[in-house]
């Protein structure tokens, strides 16, 4: 179910990725792509990743997304100081809830996408590069408690391993 999202801004204004922002979008798969197809919401992200594991891209990654927000007490040691860190990020959203955990095959599907992305972006999969949001906006929860980074970045290694073979 490809969708474009309105909410975009074409290109990355001279920066190149370097890492990888996971949300958790407070909804179900099709409201959360709903929104963040709506140009009225002014928030969009890359991809959104359903509960049972399909993933949608809204927006091309050679683009800058809305997903970030404003920076607030951050914690991620990557942030470049003055500059928006949507133009430097790839945002995936995942579809739930942060109070709940997400299923294995949405997990699953995350650290693919992660992988393949890495691929492409030639970023190296580790805790820097893959980004909760709460660590760029401490005033967001998401993805939540019940994803952990170990997890994610095993199986996107493996996957990215597995995909240079």
């Amino acid at each position: 179910m490809p969708q474009n999202s309105p909410n975009i801004e074409i290109g990355r204004n001279g920066h190149d990725v370097i890492a990888v922002v996971v949300h958790k979008c407070e909804g179900s798969f099709g409201s959360c792509v709903g929104w963040l197809c709506n140009k009225n919401s002014k928030v969009s992200a890359h991809y959104v990743i359903s509960e049972e594991g399909e993933v949608t891209q809204l927006a091309d990654e050679k683009n800058t997304a809305w997903h970030t927000g404003v920076v607030v007490r951050h914690t991620w040691k990557l942030l470049k100081y003055g500059v928006n860190p949507n133009y430097y990020t790839i945002g995936i959203e995942l579809a739930g809830y942060a109070s709940n955990p997400s299923s294995a095959s949405q997990k699953h599907a995350l650290a693919e996408l992660i992988a393949q992305i890495a691929k492409r972006t030639k970023i190296k999969i580790n805790e820097e590069t893959i980004v909760w949001h709460r660590e760029i906006r401490a005033n967001k929860t998401c993805p939540g408690d019940w994803l952990t980074k170990k997890e994610i970045i095993f199986f996107a290694r493996v996957y990215n391993f597995l995909d240079n073979k």
